[in-house]
This record gives structure tokens, C-alpha cells and sequence, in this order.
């Protein structure tokens, strides 16, 4: 099998991307875009499917969401609810449940009496069409009653008290119906009350006042008392109110006095009475709001019971929409299952059908070889046959002979009575004549039975024929069928291996797209970690040649300002004052416009290089301050004195003031190189933010190429030092300076080697000192 699907399955070329790009043809490409097609298709499908599942899940949150609502709403009806209605609501159920019981009784009684009545009608027409003639047959009967049968009159006298006792019963049923109807309109008139008292404690809030007497502090009567109250009796519980309002009336009526004024001891009780009004009040109000709110909630718990509704037919839907997709995904299953089923029955049957062939064509073989037996035979038979016929003819030449008898017998008689003396010749005449006729039976039976032999073996040839054609249109129907069924087969394993090579394609063109990607990713990698090499390169640099420059700046200043130098000559004092200037002044307005066009391509300086930095500063002041005090020591010659009064033209004539002169240059120095670190600081930050999203964004290698370019062109540009410090010419001030170049007092002789060569290469002082010497 996969020797097949080699054998199919075209070569793939393993190529770079753009040959791989440029060799693609048009059947690859039709390819890539089914596939395309089929990816986007399958998105589509897992996003459809994503967004069922979040609607469901939003859908039972919803539910959850609606379930507590219910539940917190049914909470609050349940508390606001007073247990007043609910007895109300019992009482009422139980008083309909006794009617409808009576009801039912009514309804079977007056059924009952309605089959009496038609019974007791019936009973009367029958007696009064019958009286007469039971009246005139009374002799007749009573002589017949001798033998046990009663007569009519018994009978008649039986339904007299028939009819008697159904109308003591009827009456009975009369008076039980008039004490139900009586029951039922008592019962009718205390439902009546009770849904009046229930409207009126509806609507204008009305509560018991058991104990006015006695109110609480709040003005509202003990919950112990009402709640007996409200499981009184309705009969006593109006018995009860009557006798408050009447209690009430007393009360206020006994309050006021004779002359119609108000008794001052019983404004309490009057204040009492305001209160309740003003508590009764505020209960209906109460009730009132309680009733909006219950409507409202009602309206809010149909409202959720929608939602509720349409989340669950939303559930309904989508589980639907599920079970739909089950489904169909088991019936893919299940045709899948019954395909190879099928294929694996096709080709037993297929192997059947080679077996039968085979079988079928060693059976036509055999027949084949029958046939040729019986045609050598059948050729030999007929060989007899021709040889009897000879033989046939021979004896009817003979026959024909012995037609010719007559003559013979004359002539035999005549040798007859020419031999009557010889007996013998003629008894051996007449045994040869019966011979002869034996052997012509004998013949004759024999040519019946070979005619019957051939007879038999024509019908065998034809049994034979037609047993071979049947054989041959069923040989040739099998082998039809069995071609068709291996054509169907072969189509449809041909298709399978059609499918199984795309989906082969699919996948090595997908394997090798993953590849091309891993190649891409470590080649980035790659890049970004040279990129990296590069910037701490070039860090590494600009650091090196940072601390040179100031380095020679401060070196320069020191060498410009000690007494003892000797006092070259005006020009080269102005050469040393004008590349002083233009190179610790002007150089700062400079630097930093290069800085700023160059910030894109550098990436700054660490905390490890600023302490390195300040670690500089105290070794330049050290220096200052070894030329002050060698300064100080040192007589001044009269080159010494120039070259001290060209300093001092600019700076002060005493030496405390060139010391003060001196440390504010030096401090300007060190600001403006501290103003330079964190114009460097902040670039290195914006660089990283850059770089961040740079590395961020970087997705193919044209961006790459771009940036190693640009990172190539950065390091092709010249160092900062050669902007700061322009190299025009090589004059013999600078190495008079040089000359006067203080070190360390505690370099050793090694390290002094190396600082002495190190004012040709400044940058390899920093590498050539030791942290202790710094």
C-alpha cells in the first residue's frame, strides 16, 4: 500500500524560499488556495462553534442571574407579606373546599330523588293500567295463591307502602336540603365578610386595636397580641372590634367635661389617640407602597420570567444546534464505518469471485476435455458405424442375391434330383442356408443397436452444448459482474489514494513551512544576538573614547595652567589657548546636534560605565591638583614667567585666585560632561524603547537586513572623538603639552610604562590603570 502511494505521490523539491516561490506551478497554487480555503472554512466553524458555547455560557449565567432574582424577589414577597392574608387564604380555601364538598352532596341527593320520582311515576302507570284486570282475575288468583304465589292485593298493598316509605324518604331528603342550603348561605355570607374585611384591610389599611390602652413606645400595638387576635375566630374578632370602638367612643366621649371642654388629665390619652391616627396613617401609606412594590415586583418577575424563557428556548436552540452537530458528526462516523465496511466485504467478495473464475475456468478446462474425448470417441463410433453400413450393404448385395431364389430352388432342385443319391451335400446346403439367415438377424439387431447408441450419444451432444452455453452466459455474467464490481473498487481506492496524497502533500508542505519558519527564527535570533555583540561594541567604544577626550582635555587645561612650563612663543601660545578653546568650549553645542543624529543608531551607557566615569573625574582632579602643588614648589624662570603671565592675563594675577579660576573650570567641565551623561542617559532610554519595539515588530528579514545595515553603516562612522577633537595637523604644542603630562603619584614603574604609552593612544588608559590607582 504505501509502495502505491509513493508509486502516485509526485516528488517534492526541497528548495530556498525564493526558488521554492518561483518554481511553484499553477496546480500547487490552485492547491494552496483550497487549502486556504479549507483553513478559513475551519475558523469560521471553531469561531461559530466559540460563539455558541460564550452565548450558552452567557445564556445559563443569565439564567443563574434570573434564578437569584426570582429567588431574592419571592425572599422579599414572602417577608413583606403579612401573615394576616395567608391565614385569610387558608381560611378562605378551606371554606371553599366545604362548599364544594356540599355541593357534591346536593348533586348526588337531588340525583337521587330525581330517580325516585321517575321510579315512583313509572311504579303508579303501571299499577293504574293493570288495576282493573288484577281486580277482576282477584277469584282466579287467590285459588292459584294456594301454592305459594301472593296476590294482587298484597301487591298492591307492597307498593302502597312503597310509595309510602319513598315519600318519608323524599321529605327527609327535603329537610336535609333546606338545612344544606341553609348551611350554604350561612357559609356564603361569612365568605362575603370575609373578603369585605380583606378589601377593606386592602385598601384603607385597617389594624386591630386590642390595646390603645396600652401602646408602646413607637405607638404600635404588641405583636404577641395581634397575632392571637389575628387567629381568633372572624365571628369573635368582630365581636372584639365592636366593643373597641365602643371602649374607644366611651373614652373620648368621658373625656370632655360638662361644659363640652377637654379634661387637661386626659390629654394623654388624647395625644394617645393622635398618635394612633397619625400610626394608622402611616400603616396605610406603608401598605400602599407595599402594594406598588408588590405590583411592581409582580411586573418585574414576569419580566424575568420572559428572559428567562427566551434564555431557556436560547438554550434550547443552541443544545438543539449541538445534538444537530453529534449527529451529524456520528452519521460521518457511522458512513465512514459502513464505507470501509463495504470495501472490506467488495473485496472478500472480489476474492470470491477470483476463486470462482478460477474454479469455472479449471471446470470449462475439464469440460473442454470431455468434449474432446467424446468427439474421439463420437469419431471412432462413427468410424463403426460407417464400417456396419459397408457391412449393411454387403448383406443386401447378398439379399438381393438371394432374391434370385426361384431360380436357384429350380436349379437346386435339379441338382436335387441330380444328387438325390448324395444326402450330405444337400444337409450341409441346408445348414449353410440357416447359418446365413442367423448372421443376417444377428446383423440386423445389431444395426438397431448401435442406431440406438447413436441416438443416445446425439442427446448427450446436445445435453452437452447446452449445458456448455449455460455455463459459458453464466461464466460470462459472473465475470461482468466481478469486472464491474473491481472497476467500482478500483475507482474507489483510486479516490482514497487521490485523497490520502493531497492530504500527504498538505501535510509535508505544512512541515515544510514550519521548518522555513524555525530556519527564519533562529536566523533572527542570530542576527538580534550579533546586533546585540554590535551595540555593546560600539558601547564599549564610545566609552573608550569619551574618557580619552576628557581625559585630554583635563590633561591639556592642567598642562596650560602650571607655572613651571617653560614660555614657548606668542604663536604657539595662541595655537595652545585656540585649540584649548575649541576644545573644551565650543565643543559641547556641537556634540550634542552630532549626538542627537547620531542617538538612533548608539545605545547608551550603563550605571557600571557612569561610576567608571566619575572614577576619571577624581583621577583628573588628582592630576590638577599634583600640577598645583608642583606649581607651587617649582621656581619660575623667565619662560616660566611668560607663559604665567599669559595665563594670568586671562584668568587673576595671585595664585589663590588661579586656584579658585581653576576649580570653576573645572567644575564647568565637570557639569557640562555631567549635562552630556544624562543626555546620553536619556538616549539610551528612548534607544531601548525603540529597540523593544523594534524587536517587537520584527517579522520577516527585510526588517533585519534594514537595521544589520544600519547598524553596519553606524559602525563605518567615524568616533566621537574625531568630531570632538579634529585631527588637522600635528603640532609641536601638543607635544610640548604632552611632555608636561602628570601621572599618579602611586603608579607604579610597570603602569607608568603603560601611561607613558598611553599619551599616544589615550583610550588605553582606562584598560592599562587599576581600580585602586583610580
Amino acid at each position: 500500500m504505501w509502495n502505491m502511494m509513493c508509486d502516485v505521490m509526485p516528488t517534492i523539491a526541497e528548495d530556498s524560499i525564493s526558488q521554492r516561490s518561483s518554481q511553484f506551478s499553477g496546480e500547487d497554487a490552485n492547491f494552496e488556495q483550497l487549502m486556504v480555503s479549507m483553513l478559513d472554512e475551519r475558523d469560521k466553524l471553531m469561531d461559530s462553534l466559540r460563539e455558541s458555547q460564550e452565548r450558552l455560557q452567557d445564556s445559563e449565567a443569565r439564567l443563574q442571574e434570573v434564578e437569584k432574582e426570582r429567588d431574592a424577589l419571592n425572599r422579599q414577597i414572602n417577608a413583606n407579606v403579612p401573615q394576616e392574608f395567608s391565614q385569610l387564604t387558608k381560611e378562605l380555601s378551606a371554606a371553599r373546599e366545604n362548599i364544594l364538598e356540599r355541593e357534591e352532596e346536593i348533586s348526588e341527593l337531588k340525583a337521587e330523588r330525581n330517580n325516585t320520582r321517575l321510579l315512583l311515576e313509572h311504579l303508579e302507570c303501571l299499577v293504574s293500567r293493570h288495576e282493573r284486570s288484577l281486580r277482576m282475575t282477584v277469584v282466579k288468583r287467590q285459588a292459584a295463591a294456594q301454592s305459594g304465589v301472593s296476590s294482587e292485593v298484597e301487591v298492591l298493598k307492597a307498593l302502597k307502602s312503597l310509595f309510602e316509605h319513598h315519600k318519608a324518604l323524599d321529605e327527609k331528603v327535603r329537610e336535609r336540603l333546606r338545612v344544606a342550603l341553609e348551611r350554604n348561605t350561612t357559609l356564603e355570607e361569612e365568605l362575603q365578610r370575609l373578603r369585605d374585611e380583606l378589601q377593606q384591610y386592602k385598601t384603607s389599611g385597617y389594624t386591630l386595636k386590642a390595646s390603645d390602652d396600652r401602646p408602646k413606645e413607637n405607638g404600635q400595638p404588641d405583636d404577641n397580641q395581634q397575632q392571637s387576635k389575628n387567629q381568633c375566630e372572624p365571628e369573635t374578632c368582630q365581636e372584639q372590634r365592636e366593643t373597641e370602638k365602643l371602649d374607644t367612643i366611651e373614652d373620648n366621649t368621658g373625656c370632655r367635661l360638662s361644659n363640652g371642654g377637654i379634661n387637661p388629665d386626659d390629654s394623654d390619652s388624647a395625644t394617645c389617640v393622635i398618635n394612633l391616627q397619625t400610626t394608622v396613617e402611616k400603616q396605610n401609606l406603608e401598605l400602599a407602597t407595599w402594594q406598588r412594590r408588590v405590583g411592581e415586583l409582580g411586573g418585574r418577575v414576569n419580566d424575568l420570567e420572559e428572559t428567562l424563557s427566551k434564555a431557556q428556548k436560547d438554550l434550547m436552540k443552541t443544545q438543539e444546534s449541538n445534538a444537530k452537530l453529534q449527529r451529524d458528526l456520528r452519521e460521518n462516523v457511522a458512513q465512514k464505518e459502513d464505507q470501509e465496511e463495504r470495501i472490506a466485504t467488495l473485496e472478500k467478495r472480489y476474492l470470491n469471485a477470483q476463486r470462482e473464475s478460477t474454479s469455472l475456468h479449471d471446470l470449462n478446462e475439464k469440460l473442454e476435455q470431455e468434449l474432446q474425448h467424446k468427439e474421439a470417441q463420437l469419431k471412432l463410433q462413427e468410424e463403426k458405424i460407417a464400417a456396419i453400413q459397408e457391412k449393411l450393404e454387403l448383406a443386401e448385395q447378398k439379399l438381393a442375391q438371394y432374391s434370385k431364389l426361384p431360380e436357384m430352388e429350380e436349379q437346386l432342385k435339379q441338382r436335387m434330383e441330380a444328387l438325390t443319391q448324395v444326402r450330405r451335400p444337400n444337409q450341409q446346403a441346408q445348414e449353410r442356408h440357416g447359418t446365413a439367415e442367423d448372421r443376417i438377424q444377428r446383423l440386423e439387431t445389431q444395426l438397431d443397436e448401435k442406431n440406438a447408441e447413436v441416438m443416445r450419444l446425439n442427446q448427450r451432444l446436445k445435453m452437452n452444448e447446452e449445458h456448455n452455453t449455460r455455463l459459458s452466459s453464466t461464466v460470462d455474467k459472473l465475470l461482468s459482474e466481478s469486472n464491474e464490481r473491481l472497476q467500482v473498487h478500483l475507482k474507489e481506492r483510486m479516490h482514497a489514494l487521490e485523497e490520502k496524497n493531497a492530504l500527504t502533500q498538505e501535510l509535508e508542505k505544512t512541515r515544510k513551512i514550519a521548518e522555513d519558519l524555525q530556519n527564519e527564527k533562529s536566523e533572527i535570533m542570530k542576527e538580534l544576538g550579533k546586533a546585540r555583540l554590535e551595540i555593546d561594541n560600539v558601547k564599549r567604544q564610545m566609552l573608550q573614547q569619551e574618557i580619552a577626550f576628557n581625559i585630554q582635555q583635563t590633561d591639556a587645561l592642567t598642562r596650560s595652567l602650571s607655572p613651571n612650563v617653560p614660555e614657548p612663543t606668542s604663536s604657539s601660545r595662541s595655537a595652545s589657548h585656540s585649540s584649548f578653546d575649541t576644545h573644551s568650549l565650543p565643543r559641547r553645542p556641537g556634540k550634542r546636534t552630532i549626538d542627537d543624529d547620531s542617538a538612533k543608531g548608539y545605545v547608551a551607557r550603563t550605571l557600571a560605565e557612569q561610576e567608571w566615569e566619575k572614577l576619571q573625574q577624581a583621577h583628573v582632579l588628582a592630576n590638577v591638583q599634583q600640577a598645583f602643588d608642583v606649581s607651587s614648589d617649582a621656581e619660575a624662570d623667565g619662560d616660566n614667567e611668560s607663559l604665567f603671565s599669559s595665563a594670568a592675563d586671562v584668568i587673576s594675577p595671585t595664585g589663590h585666585t588661579d586656584a579658585q579660576t581653576l576649580a570653576m573650570m573645572l567644575q564647568e567641565q565637570l557639569d557640562a560632561i555631567n549635562i552630556e551623561i544624562r543626555l546620553i542617559q536619556e538616549e539610551k532610554q528612548n534607544t531601548e524603547a525603540r529597540a523593544e519595539e523594534l524587536e517587537s515588530r520584527v517579522g520577516s528579514l527585510e526588517h533585519m537586513n534594514l537595521l544589520t545595515r544600519g547598524r553596519s553603516l553606524e559602525r563605518a562612522s567615524p568616533p566621537l572623538s574625531g568630531r570632538s577633537t579634529p585631527k588637522s595637523h600635528h603640532s609641536p604644542n601638543r607635544d610640548y603639552l604632552h611632555k608636561y603630562h602628570t601621572a599618579p603619584a602611586s603608579m607604579s614603574p610597570a603602569h607608568l610604562h603603560q601611561y607613558a604609552a598611553s599619551l599616544v593612544s589615550p583610550g588605553q588608559l582606562s584598560e592599562s590603570l587599576p581600580a585602586s590607582q583610580l
